[in-house]
């Protein structure tokens, strides 16, 4: 009993730890602009790729093809630099169930997906190996979502900044 607590207590202080939050969303944030980047030449591939999974109907899919590549940049800049970081940290967390959601709907019906333009072509994934990491993802946002640690983030030093000039 007593090496459970101390591991569940390591364990805390890990995923408590400002360095974890920091590391986490260094990776997240690097992941989806690096995403988005990779997509941004590649909508018209994307959008067929995501009327491949026949969730969404012809017109959203286009408009989530468009969308998604600059919305990735956006929120990967903004987990990096430590702006806005629940609001991106949550979106970020929606956004990758949304695509795990997509992966299980398509294997679960037997669709015979078997690429995922997750990092366009520039790292062709199975869909199997994308879910695993939409996983792991997922796991990363949860940590930032519930660590709410600003160290080194530009989000809690103008924070802090502002409170400091409006005085007591």
């Amino acid at each position: 009993m007593v090496r459970l607590r101390t591991s569940m207590e390591r364990i805390e202080r890990l995923l408590f730890n400002p360095y974890t939050s920091l590391i986490n969303r260094l990776v997240l944030g690097g992941v989806f602009i690096f995403a988005g980047i990779a997509k941004l030449s590649y909508i018209a591939t994307l959008i067929g790729d995501i009327n491949q999974y026949h969730i969404l109907p012809r017109s959203l899919a286009t408009a989530y093809g468009y969308v998604l590549p600059p919305l990735e940049i956006a929120l990967g800049a903004f987990l990096i630099l430590g702006i806005f970081l629940r609001a991106s940290a949550s979106v970020s967390g929606l956004m990758v169930l949304s695509f795990a959601i997509a992966k299980c709907y398509a294997l679960a019906r037997g669709l015979d997906i078997e690429m995922c333009s997750c990092f366009g072509p520039a790292v062709p994934l199975l869909s199997v190996h994308s879910l695993a990491i939409d996983f792991v993802l997922l796991a990363l946002v949860l940590q930032i979502a519930f660590h709410r640690g600003q160290f080194l983030s530009l989000g809690g030093w103008l924070s802090h900044r502002i409170k400091s000039r409006q005085g007591p």
